[in-house]
């Protein structure tokens, strides 16, 4: 155990190393697009190899861990296990079996992927896009209570595990690269600010109702509550880990249980007027769609402003009032699930609602941020057919890892459920995101569309991958069997 737990402290060094060395990079690729006369390029590529260097090392250490522990739990049950099992033991603990470890590696494939593409088509500024976003799920992740490595349990105990799980999430780190793209591609040919910035205020405003439900027009928002539990772990012998979970009920009537939504005091408010800017915003830069490109001084621009100032607010308030939770009083009559016990608080940990909160307002903050920079960021990139290709090349490189990733996923199913399809809302939703891919593919490929109408799908099409990862495990669909995290 004593050099498991080494190898896990050299983890978290490497980690820290690669999330600064990612910080670093970020900055370098941002100057360098904004002080043209920075000679920085190399220096900033140079940073986020270092950065992949590091978040390589990183995970191996995660993956050699991983597999020593289950090496260990099988000997301390007196097994005798020969060579090739130890080898197979090693490796069948692959470092994405959790929402703290997935959200690391993903952040690991898309940059992987990223400096690919920068080594074939120089395309440097998709790195800062790229970067930035590594720094974000590495972010999320750290806010995750189960960072703890533990024995997986028999379900999980599969060869498909390597290549079910870490094909889908080397497809989705190539889709985001193919949507950053796709976004160029469409600055690049002078796509109006109305369109971007609609767009992007119409797609915030529908996220925010789905999260906030329809009791977010009587101004109320609710989340659900967690409570700690612990369960006996199965490395340390008579030691017990702490787990989140969500608060579920009984509904009237019903034999199954569901999450138990209760209200934040005072967050419904700003949240509604926010969605209600947005939507305002999206109304006023489509009825000028056509017009003159008029920047920071147009009014959809100015009215998304608000809608963000506000719902900074909010977001500010509903990270205030988890953080000091007090006990949440469950409402009388309300038949709690069997097992679950208080004290129920608010918690951040896993907590999917505050992390599409978040993601809308970096969504919205991006574009506030770069609309100012517009022409400079557009004069910046290369050919738009070259964005094209690119992104072309990119979603073709991903659909079919997607589509052996789905496959292999219902032949794991069948092993472990008896079935190779059960509409899990998970399944349902990669089903989703493999057909909307498949008609972008279709476009180009029988239609031969080009121009905007395929860079717009491929935009869309990584919407539909967010809410797969994100809004799936949210509990926006049911819940299902593939779920990271308390919700």
């Amino acid at each position: 155990m004593g050099s498991i737990q080494g190898m896990l402290d050299w983890g978290v060094a490497l980690r820290i190393a690669a999330v600064v060395a990612y910080a670093f990079a970020f900055l370098g690729y941002t100057a360098r697009l904004a002080v043209r006369k920075l000679k920085i390029d190399r220096v900033a590529t140079g940073l986020a190899v270092i950065a992949v260097g590091a978040h390589t090392a990183y995970l191996v250490t995660r993956w050699i861990a991983a597999g020593r522990i289950e090496i260990l739990l099988r000997e301390r049950t007196g097994d005798v296990l020969t060579g090739s099992e130890r080898f197979w033991f090693l490796i069948s603990h692959p470092p994405y079996t959790n929402l703290f470890d997935a959200l690391n590696f993903v952040a690991w494939a898309m940059m992987v992927c990223y400096l690919i593409i920068e080594r074939k088509w120089g395309l440097r500024v998709v790195g800062i896009l790229a970067v930035s976003l590594a720094l974000v799920a590495m972010g999320e992740a750290s806010v995750v209570s189960d960072q703890a490595i533990e024995p997986l349990v028999p379900a999980l105990q599969s060869y498909w595990i390597l290549i079910h799980v870490g094909m889908l999430f080397v497809s989705y780190s190539l889709f985001t690269l193919g949507a950053v793209c796709a976004l160029l591609y469409l600055v690049r040919t002078g796509t109006a600010s109305a369109w971007l910035g609609g767009v992007q205020a119409a797609l915030a405003a529908v996220l925010l109702l789905l999260m906030g439900g329809a009791h977010l027009f009587l101004g109320t928002y609710e989340m659900a509550p967690a409570w700690v539990h612990q369960v006996p772990s199965q490395l340390h012998p008579g030691r017990f880990l702490d787990v989140t979970s969500a608060v579920h009920y009984f509904p009237p009537g019903a034999e199954k249980a569901v999450k138990l939504l209760v209200p934040v005091p005072g967050v419904g408010p700003f949240l509604l007027v926010a969605i209600a800017l947005f939507l305002a915003g999206a109304i006023v830069y489509f009825v000028a769609r056509k017009g003159p490109e008029q920047g920071t001084s147009a009014l959809g621009y100015k009215i998304i402003g608000a809608g963000f100032a506000v719902l900074t607010v909010g977001l500010a308030l509903l990270v205030y009032r988890i953080v000091n939770s007090p006990e949440v009083v469950i409402p009388p009559g309300v038949r709690i699930a069997p097992g679950e016990h208080g004290p129920f608080r608010f918690g951040i940990a896993s907590n999917y609602a505050l992390g599409l909160i978040a993601l809308v307002w970096g969504l919205t903050l991006g574009f506030l941020v770069t609309t100012p920079f517009r022409d400079r960021i557009s004069a910046s990139l290369p050919d738009p057919r070259k964005l094209e290709d690119i992104t072309y090349k990119v979603i073709i490189a991903g659909w079919p890892l997607l589509t052996i990733g789905i496959v292999m996923g219902g032949m794991w199913a069948n092993e472990a459920w008896g079935r190779f399809w059960g509409w899990d809302p998970k399944e349902t939703w990669a089903l989703i995101t493999w057909v909307v891919y498949a008609g972008y593919l279709h476009t180009r490929i029988t239609l031969g569309w080009a121009g905007k109408r395929p860079a717009a799908i491929a935009v869309f099409a990584f919407a539909v991958v967010v809410f797969t990862f994100m809004g799936v495990n949210l509990g926006l669909t049911g819940e299902g069997l593939h779920v990271y995290g308390a919700g």
